[in-house]
């Protein structure tokens, strides 16, 4: 404890106090009026005029507090009259220098302190001092009230010492009337009769009623219970005199009628006063203005109905007694109970929880008490019809006076959330079961998934693409440029051939090489769709597999099929001429009988030769043997000649073909002959795959620095289970023997390798029944770009 220093002026200050003539004499009215009103403005326990003498503090006026004087050494007051300013200790329990103070351990049990020093003679002889047994702080209006009220405890000094003096008493009524006027609301004195008949009554009225003051003094105009309404008399009435026969303070709420007829709402805050015989003498108080109050509750209270929750407060108290004080008008859809019902017992509330979470529960609540930290929790209640819902609520808790805890918060109902998060929860176990199956089954077949924007290059792959490539999984993460690093650099014209294939058809599908970190060279096989998107962002998603052994296989019987046409070749083309002279009559004549099987045989002959140049033209387009010869060609003539050359054949199926508009100008870079052996295939399979009467349409239009080239039909369009497989060799849509339509199955194969290897790209769309599409791209020729002759040959490393 920390006793407080004696002034440096102690002999000056203890001669200004005896001359003050205070000390030991008996209580008086003008000073025990103001302590009386300083502990109704302030709400305070105990107020106390406490004069410091040399070994003690005496207490010539007293409220609340029995004892008439304690020793100096362990006054609060002690300390006040060091300074001109408040002195103000907001917990006695949590300063060092009171902490242990008998004053703060026992009996009055302080916490709050708030002391004025009180001058007479130039010196601080004590203080107007506000104590209470609970933390508290001053607001800046309160302490200009308490210094106030010192000013007139003051002023009553002076004019105790000069009661004669008709000058000085007036000016100290000036002094109390000024200090009144600054306090906020109303200061009363009135008879405890039916009209409340007033004998002082401060000017805050005239604003409040519209009436001034001296209308109320003696009922001169009009009585104070003349501006109640009506409807409130009667229950002030009831609720003043309970309080007068129990000797308690008041606090009331009513309305006041201003002369203007509106109504005003106020707080009125007495206590009465009795004689030393116990006689009722006179009743005193505060009225405060609290129109604005009740209208920003109303309008509290609005705003809180139109929530989906209740808005409430929920306060708690160390006996286990719990309350909600407020709640809005929800807490009925969320408890089934009203405001009303759980005021003051908040049991029908727990009645209605949930048993199995009342533990968690409680042990939230327990926590955010004793922590004083935000209260979070969810947990059900159960509904009139045996159903549950789930609630979810948030409060902020707070320690008040009593020792009771008090949350302000909110609560929803979250049942229809929570069951959508439950079923996301199941949904979510599904998906992870889903992808570990995936995961399996990805591991068991060496095929791995991946992601790629193809915008901003960000990459993601599954672990079993880290074993395809040889990657260390723990040492690298996936990225574009350590996918760049191990492609085989002859492959890459092939990727970004597909990726920019894919923005256009949203199907990536390419075969290529990668080199290990091993040195090792593998074959993988990507496909992948693009995702819809309303951005500009390209993204992908695909698989990657190993197909090393599936490409062995398939040069193994590349190079058998190429030994095999051209051992077929020579043999098949001496057979053809033989069969050709025969049938031309050059030997003779043929009978009859044997004219149809040799026109079959040469007939099939023709077809198999076809078969034997289409697997030879293959074979130097994927071993880069075949020449190309890229010059300037002007696309309009050369798709004039070749729907020419192909109209006596549309004629036989009766198809039209029809040419569109194509700008005169407009040229690519290309090899003639092998433009016109594309074009002309995909026209003959238009016309074949079309309807008797209808029309097969080619186009071509500039599109950036490429050319695109279509054909349009209205055919029978090919079934989305063979569009994979498409530009595949010897893959055809029906591959029974009694199809309708002949082929070889290696046409747009070669239409495929035949524009890539020009620089360009193909492609096609198609719906079953309605018709297809199909085109392909080559770059536009300009001036800048010279015609060259390229031997692929010379342009292809091959395993």
């Amino acid at each position: 404890m920390q006793q407080a220093a004696i002034p440096y002026n102690e002999t000056e200050r203890l001669a200004a106090l005896e001359a003050a003539e205070l000390l030991d004499t008996a209580s008086e009215a003008r000073f025990d009026r103001l302590t009386r009103l300083v502990q109704q403005c302030l709400e305070a326990e105990i107020v106390l005029i406490s004069l410091v003498d040399k070994d003690r503090q005496w207490f010539k006026s007293r409220q609340g507090l029995d004892a008439c004087e304690t020793c100096r050494n362990i006054s609060f007051c002690g300390h006040a009259i060091l300074d001109d300013t408040i002195f103000e200790v907001t917990d006695a329990s949590a300063d060092n220098r009171f902490a242990d103070n008998p004053l703060v351990t026992g009996a009055p049990f302080i916490r709050f302190y708030a002391g004025a020093p009180l001058v007479f003679a130039g010196q601080r002889i004590g203080t107007l001092c506000v104590i209470s047994s609970e933390p508290r702080k001053l607001t800046p209006k309160e302490r200009t009230i308490l210094r106030e009220f010192a000013a007139a405890v003051e002023q009553e000094i002076q004019d105790r010492q000069q009661e004669h003096a008709k000058q000085e008493l007036a000016a100290s009524r000036d002094q109390f009337e000024r200090l009144v006027a600054n306090i906020p609301g109303i200061t009363y004195r009135c008879k405890a009769d039916s009209d409340w008949t007033m004998l002082y009554m401060s000017g805050g009225i005239d604003p409040l009623s519209g009436y001034p003051a001296t209308d109320f003094i003696n009922n001169k105009v009009r009585s104070y219970a003349s501006v109640i309404h009506p409807d409130d008399r009667e229950r002030l009435e009831q609720l003043v005199m309970e309080a007068i026969a129990l000797k308690q303070s008041w606090v009331l709420q009513y309305r006041i009628m201003h002369k203007n007829g509106h109504l005003l709402w106020v707080e009125e805050r007495g206590k009465a006063e009795f004689d030393d015989n116990g006689q009722l003498s006179f009743l005193d108080g505060l009225i405060l203005d609290i129109s604005e109050e009740k209208r920003l509750k109303r309008q509290l209270i609005t705003l809180t109905s139109q929530l989906p929750g209740v808005v409430y407060q929920y306060q708690q108290w160390p006996d286990g007694h719990a309350a909600f004080p407020y709640a809005s008008a929800a807490i009925q859809a969320i408890y089934g109970v009203t405001p009303e019902q759980v005021k003051d017992d908040a049991s029908l509330v727990f009645a209605k929880l949930y048993v199995a979470d009342l533990p968690a529960l409680a042990a939230s609540i327990e926590s955010s008490s004793r922590e004083l930290s935000i209260w979070q929790h969810e947990y059900r209640v159960c509904r009139d019809d045996g159903s549950l819902s789930w609630l979810a609520g948030r409060a902020v808790p707070e320690r008040m006076p009593d020792g009771s805890t008090l949350w302000h918060g909110y609560i929803q109902d979250i049942t229809e959330t929570k069951q959508y998060y439950l079923q996301l929860e199941n949904v979510n176990k599904e998906l992870e079961l889903a992808r570990e199956r995936l995961n399996t089954a990805s591991e068991n077949a060496l095929i791995g998934f991946w992601q790629a924007n193809l915008e901003t290059g960000e990459l993601w792959w599954s672990p079993v693409i880290y074993q395809i490539f040889g990657f260390d999984e723990g040492a690298v993460n996936p990225s574009a440029t350590l996918f760049k690093s191990a492609v085989h650099p002859d492959d890459w014209r092939l990727i970004e051939q597909s990726e920019k294939t894919a923005r256009e058809t949203g199907i990536h599908d390419v075969v290529h090489r990668i080199i290990r970190p091993d040195g090792s060279i593998r074959w993988v096989h990507e496909l992948a769709r693009m995702l819809p998107s309303d951005t500009k962002q390209h993204v992908l998603i695909g698989s990657v597999q190993d197909v090393t052994e599936r490409m062995q296989l398939q040069q193994l019987k590349d190079e058998f099929i190429s030994t095999v046409s051209h051992e077929l070749r020579t043999p098949l083309t001496s057979i053809k001429g033989a069969l050709g002279l025969v049938n031309a009559g050059t030997l003779g004549q043929v009978p009859e009988s044997m004219s149809k099987l040799l026109q079959v045989a040469h007939s099939n002959s023709e077809r198999l030769s076809q078969l034997i140049n289409d697997l030879l033209d293959i074979e130097k387009l994927i071993a880069g043997k075949m020449p190309f010869d890229l010059l300037a060609v002007e696309v309009v003539k050369e798709l004039e000649y070749a729907v020419n050359n192909l109209q006596p054949y549309a004629s036989q199926f009766a198809v039209n073909l029809h040419l569109g508009d194509v700008a005169p100008q407009l040229k690519i870079t290309a090899d003639k002959l092998r433009l016109q052996q594309v074009v002309t295939n995909l026209l003959s399979n238009a016309i074949k795959f079309s309807g008797k009467n209808s029309t097969v349409k080619i186009t071509a239009d500039r599109q950036s620095d490429q050319v695109r080239i279509a054909v349009h039909d209205s055919g029978i369009g090919i079934a989305s289970e063979f569009q994979p497989r498409i530009f595949e060799r010897f893959a055809q849509a029906d591959g029974s023997s009694s199809r309708q339509s002949g082929g070889t199955g290696l046409g747009l194969a070669i239409c495929k390798e035949l524009v890539e290897q020009m620089g360009g790209a193909i492609g096609f769309s198609s719906v079953l029944h309605q018709g297809s599409v199909f085109y392909f791209t080559l770059p536009l020729h300009t001036d800048s770009k010279p015609g060259k002759a390229v031997d692929r040959a010379s342009d292809e490393n091959t395993q």
